[in-house]
């Protein structure tokens, strides 16, 4: 099979084009959540890179050599870009300085290839065929895999480490936990390792199979970042975070010599919230909606759900909307509901969570356990 560069090329462009255009309106976006920007920049120097694939596949470099060294080489940049994202949309950015030293190797590398660029022709032909700065390039891009490889890891047991700070903030997890962002890290760590093979593997199965189909998957996944992206919400799982001072009770005082019976007090109020005022029904209730209604700090607030219920808070409250779906299950004036409508009614916000939820707390499906109780 002889290789058509061109089809492979042109779906390289779909790659950038769509990339700059994801990656821009993200940019855009940053001035309403501040973490696009950093997502935005990674889409960016995702697709940049496509550029120096598509010069060297249409043979572009052998008609303009000027073009060579173009510094659009990003691969000290773009897993740590994705991962000060991650970082930031879960409210918990680094400081200056951290991001900076984070990022300074891939400004170095953009910075080390921009000069080359800008040198004359023949100066840049020489360096280019040096043995030994071809070798020198060649080991700069060997570092960069693990250095990739080490912010994809840490990426990923960050968002693994978010898990439990989002079950105590949110009552409703889904799209929240981002398991989209650990799918990009495996994919790129998958991305990596093939890279790494055709460096000491090399024959027509790479040439012939595997590069097309890297730039099918990469049109997809591109696609896929930014749209995911683009739906992402900023998340506030930091419970540091208190209602204003004035709207605080001063009674609630975790040093309190009368810790307990205060506990016991705003336990009851906060049950009375849940099964008098029925607060579970809001799809989007937070720790924060339930603090402001109780005038107490969040943190003292998911203590005090832990200590008293021995549950997070989205158990807490996801118990209470699985019991009001079993009472709409079991009341035949509600036949006329689907599953959906008895999700909605419970204050889940899809199908797919109140199914998952009413099976972790019930061991049994919502139809199993009303055809089982109805007969």
């Amino acid at each position: 099979m002889e290789i058509n560069y061109n089809i492979i090329s042109l779906i390289d462009i779909l790659g950038l084009v769509q990339g700059v255009f994801l990656g821009l309106i993200l940019v855009v976006e940053s001035k309403r959540i501040k973490p696009k920007l950093f997502l935005g920049l990674f889409l960016l120097a995702y697709s940049a890179e496509l550029l120096n694939s598509i010069l060297g596949d249409l043979n572009i470099l052998e008609f303009k050599p000027s073009l060579l060294y173009l510094p659009l080489d990003f691969r000290y940049l773009t897993i740590p870009l994705f991962y000060l994202y991650i970082k930031r949309i879960f409210n918990s950015p680094l400081t200056k300085k951290k991001n900076l030293l984070i990022l300074l190797p891939g400004i170095i590398e953009f910075l080390f290839f921009a000069i080359l660029f800008v040198l004359n022709l023949d100066t840049k032909l020489r360096i280019h065929n040096s043995e030994k700065f071809s070798d020198g390039i060649f080991l700069f891009a060997i570092l960069s895999y693990p250095y990739s490889i080490y912010y994809a890891i840490l990426t990923i047991k960050f968002i693994n480490k978010q898990k439990k700070n989002v079950e105590d903030y949110y009552s409703n997890t889904e799209g929240k936990l981002l398991t989209w962002a650990k799918g990009v890290m495996v994919f790129l760590l998958f991305f990596i390792l093939i890279i790494i093979s055709t460096i000491f593997v090399e024959g027509k199965f790479y040439t012939d199979y595997m590069y097309p189909f890297i730039s099918s998957v990469n049109v997809i996944f591109i696609f896929w970042i930014g749209i995911s992206g683009l739906r992402q919400p900023k998340l506030f799982v930091s419970k540091n975070s208190i209602t204003k001072k004035e709207n605080i009770e001063s009674s609630f005082n975790e040093n309190s010599k009368n810790k307990s019976i205060i506990n016991k007090t705003y336990y009851k109020k906060l049950i009375e919230l849940m099964v008098g005022e029925k607060m579970f029904l809001e799809p989007n209730l937070s720790l924060a909606d339930v603090s402001i209604k109780l005038k107490i700090p969040q943190r003292n607030l998911s203590e005090l759900i832990r200590e008293e219920s021995d549950k997070n808070f989205n158990q807490f409250v996801n118990y209470y909307r699985v019991e009001e779906a079993k009472k709409l299950l079991l009341d035949s004036s509600n036949n006329h509901l689907n599953m959906l409508g008895i999700a909605f009614d419970s204050g889940f916000s899809s199908k797919a969570t109140f199914y998952s939820v009413f099976k972790r707390h019930t061991s049994k499906t919502p139809t199993s356990f009303k055809n089982n109780n109805l007969t």
